[in-house]
């Protein structure tokens, strides 16, 4: 609760000259000065920024969508869909001039926040009387040190590093400066959302700047610069299934229509311009604020991706949008991957974020970080012992974990050799996975038992060869065909070398599946995986086969950081095909 009450005092910040310009309130109690008001002159009184080119922009108004529903959750017309791009100049092409500052404690430290008004013609005056905007900047030095060059403690930094009053706090700071600029989103900043990652990254930039130094420039362009009106509408849309891209473009607004000509002002005004031997390190995932600033003319001298460790339920889409459509940086994935699914916090807010910010270098790391399986420069990604381990496993006929390669399914299989199934491991197999239980068998076996392709014209875009189901006929002992008894006892004759055509009935409840001749070597697929597996095992070269199904995102398959987890919990071997192919090259089986 304490980060949720951190970002509701903050945002109260930012929104009370609006309540009180409605004049609904009266504020009864005198002020009283604490410690944090003594000593800060500047505050009480304005001073112009200093003169800034700020770059202009027409924009029109988005055609309204064409595309009807019959839903009630929202109105399709946009003739009430106030985009920020319907006056004749955007607010943000205004230029910032200092209003006030103070210090600012929070639970990161004690930040100091300087809060700005725009000035632009008469007929942005008018609007602004209906619409204000006023932006704010947080910032913290970079830690001092003492006269010996040595860091203060931990207590004294923010305290040595508050620039008391100073007119450009950051001309004297030599290099990159880390500067965020983060677009208001009172959901989940105010009212705890987690249909974005927003209220994450601003706690995460706050607490970075805290301890490196820095600025978070906040600016009142709710939903990506559409309103706060029209992002419900667009929930609503998301709620019928579009991603956040094309809920916008339904109601005929920009995918993005945020505009940044205010912040070279507000960024002259810290003082961190080239001018003064330093420059913008943006702390952003989203390429289109580096494209946007580049525009008006700030250099970004790089780069610091804002990661949150941790997505959900509800924001995980929001966040995959982001990276496919919208060209969020790569690091941006980790957050898909690493984050375990859980429900609405019931009784409480969620755990804060951590302070892990990804690096942008592509030094190698280690195996627990992938995201999915890439194969280092020898050919292995888990190493060679999982293979040899994984090849024992199957020998002893226990279940292994096969995980294939990021670019292909990214997914993993529970794999168990055919000969050595029984009704307790099928059970086992069928309660992970998703339960179509498959057997993949060398393709003169298939010929052998009679098993035709399932189809004339595979469609597969990975090329499964499935054959026509089977089960064992009633003379084994098959009932129904679907237990795990029934089904063990027709995986185990599929992989004898002495049953026949005639001991199965056609279709059943196993699918069987063609291997290529080469397994592993000539198709990294799993079926390969699973007859390699069981011949270099020593067995018959067949193997029962089905993909391992997510806990922690409902509807979705497991991936590798989930994969990881569930095989340490059940003492499951995991390995990988990529693994598998170094190995049989490097021992020439």
């Amino acid at each position: 609760m304490q980060n949720f009450g951190a970002i509701f005092v903050f945002n109260l910040l930012i929104l009370l000259p609006l309540i009180l310009s409605t004049n609904s309130f009266v504020l009864a109690t005198p002020f009283k000065p604490n410690a944090y008001h003594q000593g800060l002159s500047r505050a009480s009184r304005g001073h112009d920024v200093a003169g800034v080119n700020i770059l202009s922009r027409e924009s029109s108004k988005p055609k309204p969508s064409t595309t009807s529903t019959t839903s009630t959750a929202y109105s399709s017309d946009t003739e009430d869909n106030y985009s920020g791009n319907e006056r004749q100049a955007s607010p943000w092409s205004a230029t910032a001039t200092f209003h006030a500052e103070a210090t600012m404690p929070t639970e990161f430290g004690t930040f100091m926040i300087r809060s700005y008004r725009l000035v632009g013609n008469e007929e942005y005056r008018q609007s602004l009387s209906k619409h204000p905007v006023e932006p704010v900047a947080i910032y913290h030095l970079p830690p001092k040190q003492d006269a010996n060059g040595v860091d203060y403690p931990d207590d004294r930094q923010a305290e040595a590093s508050l620039p008391h009053a100073t007119s450009q706090p950051f001309s004297t700071v030599t290099g990159p400066v880390n500067v965020r600029i983060h677009d208001q989103c009172f959901t989940s900043e105010v009212f705890g959302s987690l249909r974005c990652d927003c209220r994450e990254q601003l706690m995460l930039a706050l607490s970075h700047i805290a301890k490196h130094g820095g600025a978070v420039i906040y600016l009142q362009q709710e939903g990506r610069g559409i309103g706060i009106a029209n992002k419900i509408k667009a929930y609503a849309l998301q709620d019928q299934g579009l991603d956040t891209v094309d809920a916008n473009l339904h109601l005929g607004l920009a995918e993005d229509a945020r505009e940044y000509n205010v912040v070279p002002s507000i960024l002259n005004d810290l003082g961190i311009s080239p001018s003064n031997d330093n420059g913008v390190m943006l702390m952003t995932n989203n390429p289109y604020k580096v494209q946007k600033l580049d525009e008006i003319g700030i250099k970004v001298l790089g780069t610091v991706p804002v990661v949150v460790d941790k997505a959900n339920e509800y924001n995980r889409q929001y966040i995959s949008t982001k990276i496919e459509r919208m060209n969020h940086m790569k690091e941006l994935k980790q957050s898909l991957s690493l984050a375990p699914r859980r429900s609405v916090p019931k009784g409480g807010a969620t755990a804060p974020p951590s302070d892990d910010f990804t690096a942008t270098t592509t030094s190698k790391v280690s195996t627990d970080d992938l995201e999915g399986v890439v194969a280092s420069d020898d050919g292995y990604c888990f190493g060679k012992q999982t293979v040899i381990d994984a090849i024992e496993a199957t020998k002893r006929g226990e279940l292994v974990v096969v995980v294939d390669d990021m670019d292909r399914e990214n997914e993993g299989d529970l794999i168990l050799a055919g000969s050595l199934a029984t009704p307790a491991t099928v059970s086992e197999m069928v309660r992970w996975t998703s339960g179509v239980l498959c057997v993949a068998l060398p393709g003169e076996d298939m010929d052998r038992l009679n098993i035709p392709p399932m189809v004339a014209n595979n469609q597969d875009p990975k090329g499964t060869a499935f054959g026509v189901s089977v089960d064992a006929t009633r003379k084994h002992g098959i009932t129904t065909g679907i237990s795990g008894k029934d089904r063990a006892t027709t995986i185990n004759l599929m992989a004898s070398g002495d049953s026949t055509a005639d001991d199965f009935v056609r279709p059943g409840h196993i699918f069987p599946l063609r291997a290529r001749e080469g397994g592993v070597l000539a198709r990294d697929g799993h079926t390969e995986a699973t007859v390699d597996l069981a011949r270099l095992a020593g067995l018959q070269p067949a193997g029962v086969l089905c993909e391992i199904v997510s806990e922690e995102f409902e509807g979705e398959m497991a991936r590798l950081p989930e994969l990881r987890r569930f095989a340490k919990e059940r003492g499951y071997v995991m390995t990988s095909i990529a693994d598998m192919i170094a190995y049989r090259k490097e021992e020439g089986v």
